[in-house]
């Protein structure tokens, strides 16, 4: 069950992460655009929610529940990112950041495997 403290942290993240948003492309651009500040402020307030609700999950015991909200997440944003820049370093379009990304992601992946095998109550 979702405490009502998750959801006011994950709020204050999202406003927060909006309002910021807003006022620096406005002094970057001089233009109110408000369709990249809101998908920012959206994902303020996911990682706020899913952070603290990751948290409160340790605090529990229920490491396990986290580390597979973790590798989820990571399984979510890396795999695409993955295939979209070894695609672009095999066509010959590649920055060294490219090749520093798909190598973190890859070790993420790894960690989060890693963790849900090394968590309590899970037999290897």
């Amino acid at each position: 069950m979702v405490k009502p403290v998750d959801l006011k942290y994950g709020i204050a993240f999202g406003f927060a992460g909006f309002v910021i948003t807003l006022v620096g492309i406005y002094y970057a651009t001089g233009m109110l655009d408000l369709r990249f500040p809101a998908v920012i402020g959206a994902g303020f307030f996911g990682g706020g929610f899913l952070g603290s609700v990751m948290r409160r999950l340790h605090k529990d015991g229920e490491e396990r529940k986290a580390n597979f909200i973790f590798l989820a997440l990571m399984l979510i944003v890396g795999i695409p990112l993955i295939a979209e820049y070894a695609y672009d370093i095999l066509t010959g379009n590649w920055k060294i950041w490219k090749l520093i990304s798909i190598f973190a992601f890859a070790y993420l992946i790894c960690y989060g495997i890693f963790r849900i095998t090394k968590s309590r109550g899970v037999k290897t």
